[in-house]
């Protein structure tokens, strides 16, 4: 009898153990995507009209503006194709949710850059809390990467789930 076969366990698989984690971020994010949307949208006008001189006179915070909701729109498209491919399972989803950790990471860099420029646009410094936001967000999406990436790249559980 070998009793190498017998105590040998089984290697991890499924959407378990760690893997849950990232799991519950996937839902969420397309749902938060629609949110913030949605305040985009529902907000515009008072914006435009909060931010329209200081957009007459930086096409940064114009660029910034508009890029922002942009990124927004391809962002909840993108997190609606990640949701799919990682609850099917697809080979692709590990490196789809790398990619957005990579995407939210090098955002945060350019959304502290650009708000560093744009905060000294408004009188007051009445806009220095949206600098510390950026900060937090930026704290946030590097901790994240350096947790999921390795372990994206690393873990039995996720070369043993996404084979499709």
């Amino acid at each position: 009898m070998n009793t190498n076969l017998e105590t040998q366990k089984p290697e991890p698989t499924g959407l378990g153990g760690w893997l849950i984690l990232p799991a519950i971020s996937i839902i969420f994010t397309p749902i938060g995507q629609l949110f913030s949307l949605a305040d985009i949208f529902v907000n515009y006008s008072g914006t435009i009209e909060l931010l329209g001189p200081y957009m007459e006179t930086s096409m940064l915070l114009t660029v910034y503006y508009y890029g922002s909701i942009l990124f927004e729109i391809a962002l909840l498209f993108y997190s609606i194709f990640l949701l799919l491919a990682f609850f099917r399972k697809k080979k692709s989803a590990p490196d789809m949710f790398i990619g957005l950790l990579l995407v939210m990471l090098t955002v945060s860099i350019v959304d502290m850059l650009a708000w560093s420029y744009i905060a000294k646009l408004f009188p007051n410094g009445s806009e220095t809390g949206a600098v510390a936001d950026t900060g937090r967000s930026l704290i946030r999406a590097g901790i994240s990467a350096m947790i999921w990436i390795p372990y994206f790249r690393l873990s039995r559980r996720v070369k043993n789930t996404f084979v499709r």
